[in-house]
């Protein structure tokens, strides 16, 4: 039985019940095949680490490439290896110390040793499977290797089978020093220094090499190698323990059971898991480049972290000589989390919010003595281990590097991370228990320096807009600050707290009413009170209201005309550009529903982009921008803010046909959609947790049918306010077609899929 509401401005409404083909898409993927299309390939081998195969399971990883005509090199490292330096004894004159004394450390790495020269190679990377593949070739011989980071267990396996004159090849593992890679680089050695790596053979072939720190705790390499059938394979494993000395028996542990388990069964745990992983949501926009760049990406997130595991640092688990051997926390671990909310994925951000909270002491311990009482902070730059790193402060800490002392505003923005969290998952115990209480302190922090002056305002002293110079009412924390007291006074409102139950209601209030707007001038906002942006600038500290805060909106004519006076005027310079400005520009056009202008930056990211999709400046990896490409992809497919979700905001027209399925939005809403020659064909909406949200769906006239329960109404010309409660499902499509069938599947890629990796001489 149907039940017809009346003709609406939005179209004619239709209620009743699902059908089975509205209510589960059809899902036409063929997950292996569709993903092997994008695999990574190499035609020769690789020489660098940009150019390198990688693999790696949140904390282990890998990746692999020749040092010589005989040698490969497979790098070995652990997210979790740190310095423990006492805090406590760091200099603060010294730049970044708190990267010197507690970042990650060198480990060593995994060697091949041929007898002959080799005279080339291949290799290819499954994104499925989360294996790479390769032969080697020499003037008379082969050979076949195969290495995978296991994806639940804490062990890497290299194999390799030779013959002919590479019958000898050999493994052999290589310990390093345990050195600081900045400490490396800028000739300022740590001291004491961190005791030499003790090599021992314990029974039945296991090898360890274990470095004891001096600050206490250990990094442990176990490894073990068998031979069966001219095939030699090679188990190890890295762990790290702090205060305790157990990583050793950890690491050995796992090295045995790796190796006597049934290999099939062992490698199927690894295959089953990346299996599940990459359903959890489904993009496909027909462009070569970037539908391979995306998938890529995904496959890298789940390299680089796991649920509750380590904040994705400016290395993952691959360490390389750097000077960012840490948490860079004014814009790397923002960017590198961004992705995973609209992606539903939680999994790969959830180690942000809690690391967060179970480092919540060492949060006041970032700040002078006389705050941390009632306030948190974070420094530029802290150990992945306990987030231990000096915060600057407003009007400048001593004895610290004068614009490091100054920059305040890095833990607001990491708690914005957060935030999405609890508002895409519409969870209430980390809203309730981390979220909120952390934002207290954060805010708090900012409350000791703020002056209210003869114009009634709430003013700043110096602080830091980074990457850029030092302003008063700097718009990087007048920005965060903002959004800062406004979400605390949702919060209490969400809780239903009253001034009664939470004194600080008021302060909030006040603040919000009275701070001093972002400062603006003719050429849009300013990087805080006479100080203007007049030079390249790579970083967006002055436009976060923009993107990701969202708190200016283009709703009317008058912000939009400023975001977009913004935008054009940081894009106006040609230097101090980096990827990621690339990246914020397109999600920024994204905003504005600019698909065409968003798409145009995000391919002025390729040239940043290395074979292996891997990104540097000046010639060090760097983690975060590759990730935010794949973020700004999904900004052009779906936003949600300001209770909406807009779908297909930003399609570029060089994008006729999109699917996507389950996006995540705000109050735990899932989306699915299609595209077809540049026109909306259907978009079906499902209430994970209930509870109410407003509809773009970019379909002009539209009808749709609704589960028992669930409320559509119209509440603008196009736009639909649904109410639901859990499980509830909304399809909207055109007024003047038939139901369609909900089809999920690839579109068709318009050229030939981009291979990633080294293609030179690759034949598929």
């Amino acid at each position: 039985m149907k039940f017809f509401f009346p003709l609406l401005a939005g179209g004619l409404g239709l209620l009743f019940p699902l059908r089975s083909s509205a209510e589960t898409p059809d899902i036409k993927i063929d997950w292996g095949e569709m993903l092997a299309g994008y695999d990574m390939v190499w035609g020769r081998l690789p020489n660098t680490w940009d150019e390198a195969p990688f693999l790696g399971n949140g904390e282990q990883g890998t990746l692999m490439y020749r040092i010589d005509k005989r040698t490969l090199r497979w790098d070995v490292g652990c997210s979790a290896a740190h310095d423990h330096r006492p805090f406590e004894d760091d200099d603060l004159t010294e730049k970044n110390v708190d990267a010197l004394n507690r970042g990650r450390l060198f480990i060593g790495h995994l060697r091949v040793k041929v007898p002959v020269d080799l005279t080339g190679g291949q290799s290819r990377l499954s994104l499925w499977d989360a294996e790479a593949t390769g032969t080697l070739k020499s003037a008379a011989g082969s050979a076949e290797w195969i290495t995978l980071v296991h994806a639940t267990e804490p062990v890497m396996r290299f194999e390799i089978s030779a013959t002919g004159d590479l019958a000898g090849a050999e493994f052999s593992y290589m310990a390093e020093e345990a050195q600081n890679p900045r400490a490396v680089r800028a000739k300022t050695p740590r001291t004491p220094a961190n005791l030499p790596p003790v090599i021992s053979e314990l029974a039945d072939g296991m090898h360890t090499a274990v470095h004891y720190l001096d600050a206490g705790g250990q990094t442990a390499v176990a490894w073990l190698e068998r031979e069966e059938d001219g095939k030699k394979r090679l188990w190890l494993s890295v762990k790290h323990s702090f205060p305790g000395m157990e990583a050793s028996a950890q690491a050995v542990a796992a090295v045995l059971a790796a190796a006597n388990a049934d290999q099939e069964v062992w490698v199927k745990r690894h295959r089953d898991w990346w299996h599940n992983y990459y359903p959890d949501s489904f993009i496909s926009t027909g462009d070569p480049f970037w539908d391979s760049f995306y998938w890529v990406q995904q496959y890298k997130l789940a390299c680089a972290t796991r649920d509750k595991g380590w904040i994705i640092d400016n290395q993952g688990p691959w360490l390389q000589p750097t000077a960012w051997n840490a948490l860079w926390w004014n814009l790397n671990v923002q960017l590198s989390h961004s992705g995973v909310y609209q992606a539903n994925r939680r999994g790969m951000g959830s180690a942000l919010s809690h690391r967060l909270d179970i480092n919540r002491e060492n949060l006041a311990l970032n700040v002078a003595e006389e705050y941390r009482e009632d306030s948190y902070a974070i420094g530029r730059n802290t150990s992945g281990w306990d987030l231990l790193g000096h915060a600057g402060q407003p009007g400048g800490r001593a004895p610290m590097d004068g614009n490091i002392g100054r920059e305040c505003g890095n833990l607001m923005w990491a708690l914005h991370n957060v935030d999405l969290e609890v508002r895409y998952w519409q969870d209430q115990r980390l809203r309730d228990e981390v979220l909120y209480p952390l934002l207290v302190r954060a805010v708090n922090y900012y409350r000791h320096f703020l002056v209210k002056e003869a114009d009634g305002l709430y003013h700043l002293p110096e602080t830091y807009s980074p990457e850029y110079r030092r302003a008063k009412d700097c718009t990087y924390d007048i920005d965060l600050l903002g959004w800062g007291v406004s979400r605390l006074l949702e919060l209490a409102s969400e809780k239903g707290l009253r001034s009664e139950d939470e004194p600080l209601i008021e302060t909030w209030s006040d603040i919000q009413k009275n701070l001093v707007p972002a400062h603006v001038d003719k050429t849009g906002r300013m990087i805080g009170k006479n100080v203007a942006l007049t030079g390249g600038h790579r970083h967006w500290s002055h436009l976060l209201a923009i993107y990701p805060l969202r708190t200016l909106t283009p709703k009317t004519e008058e912000d939009r005309e400023l975001i977009k006076r913004s935008l054009d005027h940081w894009h106006s310079f040609g230097k101090a550009a980096a990827g990621y400005y690339f990246t914020g520009g397109a999600c920024m056009a994204a905003v504005l529903g600019d698909g065409d202008r968003a798409l145009g930056l995000l391919n002025r990211l390729k040239p940043f982009l290395k074979p292996n999709t891997f990104y540097s400046e000046i010639g060090l990896p760097v983690m975060e921008t590759p990730i935010h490409g794949a973020t700004a992809i999904q900004e052009m497919l779906l936003q949600s803010w300001g209770g909406r979700l807009r779908v297909f905001p930003a399609v570029p027209s060089e994008w006729p046909d999109v699917y996507f399925h389950q996006l995540r939005g705000e109050g735990a809403f899932l989306v699915s959609a299609c595209m077809e020659k540049g026109l909306t064909k259907w978009v079906l909406v499902e209430a994970e947790a209930g509870g109410s949200v407003e509809v773009e769906p970019q379909l002009g006239d539209m009808q749709w049918i609704a589960s028992p329960g669930t409320e559509v109404t119209v509440v603008d010309p196009f736009v639909y306010a649904i109410k639901s409660s859990p499980g509830g499902k909304v399809l909207f499509w055109p007024n003047d077609k038939p139901k369609p069938e909900i089809i999920i599947s690839p579109v068709r890629s318009r050229g030939e899929a981009t291979r990633f990796g080294l293609r030179d001489g690759y034949k598929k």
